[in-house]
């Protein structure tokens, strides 16, 4: 996926080794400071606490103490255009040039999920759903649920690794088993395009919570994701525990795509807000099971590793090293 930078005209007085990176999603948006390639200071704020982007970032450039860093490398949860990118849940847009203009710095303005695979190499928290090793060499996917669904894939180059982006997160979700056919039933009367993301993010957990609901003919008593998490990893509630297994089924189906697609031999990697928070549940669910079920490809997919990211920030780690490819750091 191509990315737009603005560069702005440098300023002699500037100090060189001062960056700011970000990790900006439909709830929280994550900034650090980045000196002498290393993460500094990091801080999180509510993506949607400020009116537009501009207020956004003077706000963390204030709370981290950066005067005038010298590049800024936003990675924001929606698709790429060449002008920017606007996000997709918040509407909040993100303009190289006007940023640019606003900050008197260079701006990198780049999807997500394409920033947070440039740290595949670099995770080192990865809980392994299986004893699969990796392909040296071999594509990579990423894939993971959060405040939406993003994916990206991952092919070693000659300098390095190359990020190729998408927005596989709104492909048409495929159920593949009786329940799933009549839920996607039921979730097709309620939106125009039941696509993975539909369901496998925060938000979506609540909509298959409620479409399980109206399966079993019960009424809804919980209306926060982390609630429903919570009664279904305790198994407190029937309901609750067959939606996550549900999630996790689906979410083994969508990362199977993605392999078959991508050729993923070198490994899919899981990240986004949801997984890593219920790792040991997605470990016994059905994920593993729907990952290779794939009949005359099962044996191709039997020998693919999946890992769930469970590093702290890993879209910033991401951020970091999309950054580094694209300046030299001091």
């Amino acid at each position: 996926m191509p990315t737009f930078g603005a560069k702005a005209i440098p300023d002699s007085n500037r100090p060189a080794s001062t960056w700011l990176i970000a990790d900006i999603g439909g709830t929280h948006a994550r900034f650090a400071r980045l000196s002498a390639g290393d993460l500094q200071e990091t801080i999180v704020l509510e993506t949607q606490s400020c009116e537009n982007a501009i207020e956004l970032l003077h706000t963390a450039l204030a709370h981290l103490g950066i005067g005038s860093p010298s590049a800024v490398l936003l990675a924001v949860a929606g698709p790429l255009t060449p002008t920017g990118i606007t996000m997709t849940k918040t509407g909040l847009s993100f303009v190289p040039d006007t940023l640019a203009a606003a900050l008197g710095v260079e701006v990198h303005v780049v999807n997500d999920f394409y920033a947070l695979a440039h740290g595949v190499g670099r995770f080192s928290q990865l809980v392994n759903l299986g004893e699969q090793a990796p392909e040296a060499g071999g594509v990579c996917g990423v894939i993971g649920p959060g405040s939406g669904l993003g994916m990206a894939s991952v092919v070693s180059g000659d300098r390095g690794l190359v990020v190729l982006g998408g927005e596989g997160g709104h492909a048409a979700l495929a159920p593949g088993t009786h329940l799933e056919a009549e839920l996607w039933a039921l979730l097709s009367s309620q939106v125009e395009h039941v696509c993975w993301e539909t369901v496998l993010c925060g938000p979506g957990l609540v909509t298959l919570y409620n479409a399980v609901c109206q399966v079993w003919g019960g009424a809804p008593r919980y209306e926060r994701a982390e609630d429903i998490s919570a009664q279904a990893v305790g198994v407190a509630d029937p309901v609750c525990h067959q939606t996550l297994e549900t999630f996790c089924a689906l979410l083994g189906q969508a990362a199977k795509g993605l392999a078959l697609t991508v050729g993923a031999t070198g490994g899919i990697y899981i990240a986004g807000g949801i997984a890593p928070r219920v790792v040991d549940f997605v470990a016994a669910s059905p994920f593993r099971r729907r990952f290779e079920e794939a009949g005359a490809m099962r044996g191709y997919l039997q020998i693919v590793p999946t890992y769930v990211v469970c590093d702290a920030n890993p879209g910033l780690i991401g951020a970091a090293q999309c950054l580094a490819q694209r300046a030299t750091i001091d």
